[in-house]
């Protein structure tokens, strides 16, 4: 494997040194020609005209010539146009007035051109706008995407908080255990399973308040895309999913910034231009534990100290177009204390993120770029009872250094080509002991990861689009070697009816020790020489086309079988290996998604229908009998929707119906002591989760209201969130109350109705 990977480093930089770094209309030097000679090139980025931010996912289209093109996530596109003759370029963005120039290219020119669009509220615009957005979404191979914006987060009943996870969870094939739950199990896959990137850096445990609130700040988001599946070569180590957040670059002509005050917590962000880039700060607090010692609750209450707060920071700066740096930052805690006067009942629990990611983007032509990305993350759980002797502490780390780098070669108006490589030192800390005893558990491993990729968007004609690709990828701890191929494929059928598959392979070489209900303790861990990595094979088949006006109908069905995935052993930890640690065995997952949506117009929202089914096997569990894991939801409904009132009040709602999530019946019970010991009774459960809760459902509801504060100008925004607007208090788990005689079967319930209320004020 090694002599393969000096071979894709090797072929890299000799593809990377043979070409120019000249000009904006270079004419020495290329990597490849494009297949008509008589082609140009026009090539160049999107950007804002109040911030001078790049835009990312604009359209760039020749509509005469039926050619178009998407600026990818540094805002840059690249388009093959004839030489010779006039066209008209048309650029549009959702939420932009669209832009267009008419443009001529000698023969072989390449062109630079950097589009500016001003952000528009007409409605007539808006529709063209998004007529483009989703036509090239129907067009693009990639199956299975979701793409968000801040707006549409914004819009929507938050619980106190808006947050991008609770919208995410609202997408068909994305599922929760439970309402403050943000673990996202996507398509019968669990949260491990999933790739979550901030600017690149790996995040482990994206949770705040106990799984409630994920780590995102929204005032620091500039993008959020999701791929639900069959996701390209460029992604590997997850067998499920990927999601990549983006933060804001930063406005490069002024200085200004946001404050939101809420129940829970308050946010504030600034951005201000530095030299020829931007720095962006936001932070976010909660303040429950300040409102209970101010009020004396906390103490006459006897309640938990608890707290949690966010800090993102953006630095970047362009030197001219061919260049780009930017470093980013992230650090989170959430922090909870209890000290009722007893040691034996102090309790001190702390978990968070810390990640950060140097970028440097390069324009080797104007064809080809590439983008080179150091990140550092790090996360960590503490949980400590008592003190002295009886004292127990539970310690995990992981630290995660990676190198990745990126290349594309837009080698023809038909042809894409993407190569790069990954390389990741990550260290694996676990420390379990009792007061001052030797450990229970100290696990200490620092294996490397690697991977290269190379992948090839072709349309060999104008309905027809491939995209091949391959994944070479493995860890130090092991020998073997995963080969991951990937395939996804499209057809136009008629402009309003496309048809798209994909297949690949994937590995993952991270086991999570976890519980769904609580996910404050996430234990990561290699796999070894006990234990084989993950596997899954997936095929996707889907349709997208537009049934009425405005709207978009998206309809996809899914097959995923995996192998040598884990379940979490029932035992404490004591060994140092990944067999002392789980079970391992395998599983599979099936289903049927419908998502209609409109996004034009007073009304917009959508309807998300899920028919899914996930089943795992162990051998050590119920003799390899298949079984339901706690997240399969069998129905899942989910209803958004917003509608603008006036240029002052936007409302909104949202519904959610699901199938109860699946729990073991317990049938009997026997005393863990001797026979006089009164103590703790264990329970025995029968088949695993052969049972399931109640169906779960629930409304929410929204209003925001518009205006000036200070200003001539609609700067502030008052907004009233009504959640659980019936009160419908859903199952959280079931358990057995051994206090009664006989022992008694009783419902754990989530949160009844929940308004609550807040005011952002924009400077």
């Amino acid at each position: 494997m090694r002599p393969f990977l000096s071979l894709c480093f090797c072929t890299f930089l000799i593809l990377t040194s043979c070409v120019s770094t000249g000009d904006a209309k270079p004419r020495t030097r290329h990597l490849t020609i494009p297949a008509d000679s008589s082609e140009g090139l026009l090539s160049g980025y999107i950007k804002d005209s109040v911030s001078g931010e790049t835009i990312i996912g604009a359209t760039i289209r020749v509509r005469s010539l039926k050619r178009g093109s998407i600026s990818n996530k540094s805002g840059y596109f690249a388009l093959y146009l004839p030489s010779g003759k006039d066209f008209k370029v048309e650029i549009s963005s959702l939420g932009y007035r669209t832009f267009s120039k008419t443009l001529q290219l000698t023969e072989g020119e390449k062109l630079t051109e950097n589009f500016i669009l001003s952000q528009e509220n007409l409605q007539g615009e808006e529709i063209v706008v998004e007529t483009d957005r989703t036509k090239d979404r129907r067009e693009s191979p990639q199956v299975s995407t979701v793409s968000l914006k801040p707006s549409q987060i914004a819009s929507l009943p938050r619980a106190g908080e808006a947050d991008i996870f609770r919208i995410l969870q609202m997408i068909p094939g994305v599922q929760t255990v439970s309402e403050i739950s943000a673990g996202l199990y996507i398509r019968g896959g669990s949260p491990d399973q999933n790739l979550i990137l901030l600017d690149g850096s790996t995040l482990y445990n994206p949770n705040h308040f106990f799984g409630f609130f994920s780590t995102f700040n929204p005032d620091a988001i500039k993008d959020v895309d999701l791929i639900k599946g069959g996701f390209p070569a460029q992604y590997g180590g997850r067998l499920s999913a990927v999601l990549s957040v983006t933060n804001k670059d930063g406005d490069l002509y002024n200085t200004h910034g946001a404050v939101a005050i809420g129940l829970i917590s308050s946010r504030a962000t600034v951005e201000t231009p530095v030299g020829n880039g931007a720095i962006t700060v936001a932070a976010r607090r909660t303040y429950i534990d300040a409102i209970l010692n101010l009020t004396g609750l906390a103490k006459s209450l006897d309640l938990p100290s608890y707290y949690f707060y966010d800090l993102n920071g953006k630095f970047t700066q362009n030197f001219g177009d061919n260049d780009k740096i930017a470093v980013s930052g992230y650090g989170g805690l959430d922090k909870l204390y209890f000290d009722n006067g007893s040691q034996a009942s102090q309790v001190d629990i702390r978990w968070g993120n810390q990640s950060g990611s140097a970028s440097w983007t390069h324009l080797f032509s104007r064809n080809i770029f590439s983008k080179f990305n150091f990140t550092a993350s790090h996360y960590f759980s503490l949980l400590k009872f008592g003190l002295g002797d009886e004292s127990f502490t539970f310690d995990n780390q992981i630290y995660d250094y990676s190198l990745h780098g990126d290349l594309e070669d837009i080698t023809s108006s038909n042809n894409t080509l993407k190569a790069g490589f990954q390389l990741s030192q990550y260290q694996f800390g676990l420390n379990i002991k009792v007061g001052n005893n030797p450990p229970n558990a100290d696990i200490t491993q620092k294996p490397v990861y690697y991977a290269g990729y190379v992948s090839d968007e072709w349309k060999p004609t104008e309905q027809l689009a491939i995209n091949p690709g391959l994944r070479i990828d493995g860890i130090s701890t092991r020998s073997d070697v995963g080969i991951d191929p990937r395939l996804s494929v499209r057809y136009i059928i008629n402009p309003e009816f496309t048809v798209k598959a994909s297949y690949g392979i994937y590995h993952q070489y991270l086991d999570l020790a976890s519980n769904p209900l609580f996910t404050a303790f996430d234990l990561w861990l290699p796999v070894d020489s006990t234990q084989a990595p993950q596997q899954s094979q997936q095929y996707v088949l889907g349709i997208s086309t537009v049934p009425f006006e405005d709207f978009t109908l998206e309809v996809e069905t899914y097959y995923k079988n995996m192998s040598n995935v884990v379940e979490l052993k029932p035992n404490i930890i004591t060994g140092n290996r990944l067999s002392d640690v789980f079970f391992v065995g395998s599983g599979y997952s099936y289903g049927f998604e419908v998502f209609l949506q409109k996004q034009v117009g007073d009304w917009t929202g959508w309807i998300g229908y899920s028919l899914a089914y996930t089943k795992r096997k162990f051998a050590a569990i119920d003799n390899n009998a298949p079984f339901s894991p706690t997240y399969d939801r069998r129905h899942d409904l989910n209803i958004v929707l917003t509608y603008r009132l006036s240029d002052r009040w936007t409302v909104g709602g949202t519904f959610v119906y699901a199938t109860g999530q699946p729990y073991s019946q317990t049938t009997g019970f026997y005393n863990a002591g001797e026979p006089d010991y009164k103590g703790k009774l264990i329970p025995i459960n029968g088949l695993k989760n052969s049972l399931r809760l109640e169906p779960y459902h629930r409304m929410d509801l929204s209003g925001t209201y518009s205006f000036s504060l200070f200003s001539d100008k609609k700067n502030a925004e008052f907004n009233i969130d009504i959640y659980n607007v019936y009160n419908h208090r859903n199952v959280w788990f079931r358990r057995i109350n051994t206090d009664n005689t006989p022992a008694t079967s009783e419902n754990v319930r989530l949160l009844p109705i929940l308004p609550t209320f807040g005011l952002q004020v924009k400077f």
